[in-house]
């Protein structure tokens, strides 16, 4: 059982706490980018490409009409950007227009909207917090290194307005929900959260793959927690075409896209889900845990041949099929998407430090526990934790989200540290106890692997271009298995 600390007293002080660093953290990020809120200078072209899209929903163009008139006229490049995300946007603008006229709306709004962001981010990793520890010590500390940690914050930051930062959000609501009981409540939750992931962007797909294996696991050990399992799958199933229906119409969910949730894919998890709600329902499932596995290896297999059916070319990933010309003037040279190996070396060093250590103490503090809830909480923790830094290791993009996951354990490690230090009778080891806690932070221990790998490293070497001047390609080729609008402009203009 949790402790006294875990009363609903001590969650609301947590949340409150939350809500207080994520306004402050808001109010810093005001004031460091106030230049480049007055010049609408944004760091991304996917931002600006954004604004576009909400320029144009607010301006009458259809709701189901995500397409890029202006950069493949006259029929348009086709967006798979959600419109959750636009609609958001749109509606902030509307709502400060009366107040401060257009432009200024439009300004405020893309100025204020992803630091927003922040609360519903810092509320959800309280919970988090809350579920790893009755330590409010470490819970706070969680807290001020979220507060600290700029490998995801730089994604709220004003003016960030495309969809990473509801990627994080999302990302580590299903964390929470993982972390909860293993009841049909928790698995409606994570189904739940699931689809809205998955509607804004297919990024989601390896968190699916994550999670859905997490409460697989749990139900091959324990056939009590298939409740979590089954009402998860049934969410997803239901959730997730509804979603796309209300967001892209009929189009969204009969078009075969590999760069977006579209049917292969929904046809594939739904096959899955079937297969496996049916199967759930044989009296052996309650007795044999082989039972349980062999049933789980069918409906996964079952659902990737669908996949493969339904869309071949899907099998080579989201880019497998875009054109040669886009793939080696664009895809490769976007940093974020790639392998972590293929970044400069500080890069490396600065990126893997953190999540390597948040997984090492996770371990140690995994096998510390005493079996019961909480033992059983941090191994969950422990097992996302792996695959995240795995993932991150082959697209960069994500080690923000390892970065968040790896968080609990640095906070506790820098509070054991904190006490182990003052505990100390002489003020030098107190002061140099403190001074340790400095390891825990993500930047320190960035920097210090950053000049690491610099010094033992060789410098990143130029990703060699094919020899020649590319030949030009009609725009309209440029859209033939590519669902971004941006990539194609940006392929067109370069040689």
């Amino acid at each position: 059982m949790m402790g006294r600390a875990s009363s609903p007293a001590s969650l609301r002080r947590d949340l409150w706490l939350a809500a207080v660093l994520a306004c402050g953290v808001m109010a810093v990020m005001l004031a460091l980018y106030w230049p480049a809120i007055q010049a609408m200078a944004f760091r991304d072209g996917d931002d600006a490409l954004r604004l576009v899209q909400v320029r144009d929903l607010i301006g009458g163009q259809g709701w189901f009409d995500a397409s890029q008139h202006r950069i493949n006229p006259p029929t348009g490049g086709l967006m798979h950007w959600s419109r959750l995300i636009d609609v958001q946007i749109a509606g902030l603008i509307l709502l400060l227009q009366p107040l401060l006229g257009k432009a200024a709306a439009e300004q405020w709004a893309v100025a204020l909207y992803p630091p927003l962001l922040l609360l519903p981010l810092f509320l959800i990793f309280a919970c988090v917090m809350r579920r790893l520890s009755d330590d409010r010590a470490v819970v706070a500390a969680g807290l001020l290194l979220a507060a600290t940690t700029v490998t995801f914050l730089h994604y709220f930051v004003p003016l960030r307005i495309d969809h990473h930062n509801w990627q994080t959000i999302l990302s580590v609501a299903m964390l929470a929900a993982a972390l909860g009981k293993a009841d049909w409540r928790h698995g409606l939750l994570a189904g739940a959260v699931m689809s809205l992931h998955l509607a804004i962007s297919l990024e989601a797909l390896p968190y699916l793959l994550i999670f859905g294996g997490i409460f697989a696991l749990a139900w091959l050990r324990d056939a009590a927690a298939g409740a979590r399992l089954f009402a998860f799958v049934a969410a997803l199933a239901l959730c997730a075409p509804l979603l796309l229906l209300a967001t892209r119409g009929w189009d969204g969910i009969a078009g075969d896209w590999c760069d977006a949730w579209s049917r292969p894919y929904l046809l594939g998890a739904a096959v899955a889900a079937a297969m496996l709600l049916a199967g759930s329902r044989a009296a052996i499932m309650q007795k044999d845990w082989r039972a349980r596995l062999v049933l789980l290896g069918i409906a996964g297999a079952a659902g990737a041949l669908v996949l493969a059916w339904a869309a071949p070319a899907c099998l080579a990933g989201p880019f497998g099929s875009l054109e040669p010309l886009v793939r080696d003037h664009w895809y490769r040279d976007v940093a974020e998407g790639q392998p972590l190996w293929r970044q400069k070396p500080e890069q490396i060093g600065l990126l893997l430090a953190p999540s390597l250590a948040g997984l090492a103490l996770t371990f140690a503090i995994w096998r510390r526990k005493a079996p019961g809830p909480m033992k059983a909480r941090w191994e969950a923790m422990l097992l996302v934790l792996a695959a995240s830094t795995l993932l991150s290791l082959l697209v960069m993009r994500t080690t923000a989200v390892t970065h968040i996951y790896a968080l609990p354990a640095l906070a506790a490690a820098g509070v054991a540290l904190w006490r182990h230090g003052q505990s100390r009778k002489s003020a030098l080891a107190r002061i140099l106890g403190s001074l340790a806690v400095l390891l825990v932070l993500p930047a320190v221990l960035g920097q210090f692997a950053a000049t690491a790998t610099t010094a033992v490293l060789p410098p990143a070497r130029p990703r060699p271009r094919r020899s020649g001047r590319a030949r030009p390609m009609p725009i309209s080729r440029c859209w033939r298995g590519s669902g971004r609008a941006l990539s194609c402009r940006r392929s067109t203009s370069r040689r």
